[in-house]
């Protein structure tokens, strides 16, 4: 909406150039301004239907322009129709299983038997016997050996009374204190009822319904109330005098049903035309359009649209439309007012266009601990909370275990200060705290923070594992700052008889670290394993056989190359590395000779490495041409001005 009204004013000279439009061309290709030309015949008398046609959706930001410029928008902008899905109640009528609700009616005891009625006779017992018969237009049906009965206008009570009389003069065994035949009547297929619709509603006139409706019923099979009408008082006419008035929302809110009477062949539903408009938005339950009716309250109004949320504040903003002398301008034609909720019993409701259930407004009320405490977080803050009240509420510090992990000698409360752009630090003595001193138990204020600190000499211990071939596997506490492998190896033991110390592992966040020595630190977390001898040499890369070779102690590298085949065509000879079990690595200097030398050494597990050679780029015989012509310029550009430099 603040966009249409937005371009009201947008400068009309804008188009100009449209002065000349024919609005009958207009009209022609946007059939819904003939609400304007209405309005150009005769401006007092604009019918609700040409109002409710436009919308605003089915124009281009163009088209709303040229409209303004014409002087139509301002207009238009008072016939926007109303939104009909939010206007409490109408929705009742859009079932679309509507007609199959009746399927299943029981027939009620008062039921009066009229023509177009099938009633089936059941006679069982010493004598069986079962018929249909059609009450016809005279209201009578015709039984063979019994003749005709008149049964019109009658309850089922008592026509079946009346049959078992005549048939009794047929079968005597109906009779008397015990008979031994019986006699029931049930019905087929009812008749209709006509009933006239009239008024507000979607299909006005005389329609055949079906003769147990009431007046919902009988509104959901005429396709309901039109929006424009009223649901507070449908009005059922009977004999020309109206027997009753159905206020619908009655139903609709508390199930209401006794004026919902049950309609009678000849009957009329009147549907007046709806006399109020209220939209109820805010914190209601219920949010919409709503109509009230006289001598309502707001309170009464607002208990309809479901009550008010548990958010509402006490005051409520009611609009009335003022009297036509009593409005200034047009932009003060509301009188608005506030009213408490305790007044909105004396205060009514039919006269209103809008209520607003105020909210109350979102306030943070809430502390923060944070720190070494054990569910650290926001929690809601009252005027009588102090200190110990949120150190028990987040955790508490009565387990005497937790309490060894807190720094005791100080925490802080952190209070913002107004007109300082540094907020306040208060110390706390946990202990003291803790001890009773009502010194320390600080009252808290809103939006204050507590800062509990972890003590630096209570941490969790840490762990080491060691695994494989030593004498008493598992896992370790690391007992001081700096413990190396060879102490976690002692106290695990030593190694035991089969353990290949060479090949020792050891992994930190699971990457194996490259040992020289066992006088590295552990940390925690530390993994740490010893294998068996394994025996063998992997040989990996560029070789004709990759795989295992066996270990063969002071076999140099070239022994086990020959063993993997030797080298490929595309090995790289230069680029050879040896990976030891214990994760080093050293890497060939000359392969001739490590040949000969055995260097780098080869030890059992490790992993040779032959790695490819670095493609070379293909010879280029104009770029070698090139090159060597422009060297052979610079020699002799060299050599002329030499020989320049010499001759003077």
């Amino acid at each position: 909406m603040k966009y249409l009204i937005s371009i009201l004013f947008i400068s009309s000279t804008v188009f100009s150039q449209t002065s000349d439009v024919n609005f009958e061309d207009l009209i022609e290709q946007y059939p819904q301004l003939s609400a304007y030309q209405s309005y150009q015949n005769n401006s007092s008398n604009i019918s609700d239907d040409s109002q409710v046609k436009f919308d605003f959706t089915d124009y281009t930001e163009s088209e709303l322009l040229l409209l303004d410029s014409l002087g139509v928008l301002e207009f238009l902008l008072d016939t926007v129709a109303v939104d009909e899905t939010l206007i409490f109640g109408y929705k009742f009528f859009n079932s679309p299983e509507k007609f199959a609700i009746f399927d299943n009616i029981p027939i009620p005891s008062d039921y009066v038997l009229g023509t177009g009625d099938h009633l089936i006779i059941s006679i069982w017992g010493a004598t069986q016997l079962k018929s249909r018969h059609l009450i016809g237009r005279d209201g009578s049906i015709f039984i063979d050996e019994v003749g005709r009965v008149n049964l019109a206008g009658m309850e089922l009570e008592t026509a079946e009374n009346i049959l078992r009389d005549r048939f009794s003069k047929v079968y005597a065994t109906l009779e008397g204190r015990k008979p031994s035949t019986f006699l029931n009547i049930s019905l087929g297929r009812l008749k209709s009822i006509n009933v006239s619709f009239v008024g507000e509603v979607n299909r006005p006139g005389l329609h055949a319904i079906h003769p147990f409706s009431d007046i919902t019923m009988a509104l959901l099979q005429a396709s309901g109330v039109d929006t424009v009408g009223s649901l507070r008082d449908i009005q059922v006419i009977r004999n020309g005098k109206t027997i009753s008035s159905f206020d619908f929302y009655n139903f609709l809110v508390d199930g209401k049903t006794d004026q919902n009477v049950r309609l009678l062949n000849g009957d009329v539903i009147f549907v007046p035309a709806r006399n109020s408009t209220v939209e109820i938005i805010g914190e209601i339950n219920r949010p919409g359009i709503y109509e009230a009716k006289e001598g309502e309250t707001v309170a009464e109004l607002l208990r309809n649209a479901g009550g008010l949320t548990p958010k509402a504040q006490q005051k409520i903003e009611i609009y009335r439309l003022l009297p036509q002398n009593e409005r200034m301008s047009e932009d003060f034609a509301y009188n608005v007012k506030y009213i408490n909720w305790t007044n909105a019993n004396n205060e009514p409701a039919s006269d209103l266009t809008k209520i607003r259930v105020l909210g109350i407004p979102d306030v943070s009320r809430q502390v923060s601990i944070l720190g070494q405490v054990k569910t650290p977080g926001d929690y809601a803050y009252d005027n009588s909370m102090y200190l110990l009240d949120l150190l028990k509420i987040a955790g508490g510090l009565d387990d005497e275990t937790y309490h060894e992990s807190i720094y005791t000698k100080e925490a802080e409360v952190i209070r913002q200060v107004p007109n300082s752009i540094y907020p306040a630090r208060i110390a706390v003595n946990l202990d003291e705290l803790l001890d009773g001193k009502t010194d320390q138990n600080l009252k808290l204020n809103n939006q204050d923070v507590v800062i509990i600190r972890v003590n630096s000499k209570y941490v969790d211990p840490k762990y080491v594992t060691i695994l494989g071939k030593v004498n008493v596997p598992g896992t370790y506490t690391i007992q001081k700052k700096e413990e190396t492998l060879n102490q976690i190896i002692r106290r695990a033991g030593g190694f035991s008889a089969n353990a290949y110390k060479n090949g020792l592992c050891l992994y930190r966040d699971s990457t194996q670290v490259a040992l020289k020595g066992y006088n590295i630190f552990v940390a925690d977390g530390d993994s740490i394993y010893v294998p068996e001898s394994p025996g063998v040499v992997k040989i990996q890369g560029e070789v004709n056989r990759e795989g295992l070779a066996q270990y063969v102690k002071g076999k140099s590298l070239g022994y086990y190359i020959e063993q993997a085949g030797g080298f490929t065509y595309q090995a790289d000879k230069k680029n050879v590395t040896v990976q030891y079990a214990n994760g080093n690595v050293r890497q060939k200097k000359n392969y001739l000779f490590s040949l000969i030398s055995n260097s780098p050494p080869v030890e059992d597990g490790a992993t040779i490495t032959v790695y490819k050679k670095e493609p070379k780029p293909p010879f280029n015989v104009t770029q070698f041409l090139s090159a060597t012509a422009s060297a052979a310029t610079s020699l002799v550009t060299l050599y002329l001005v030499y020989e320049q430099a010499k001759g003077n």
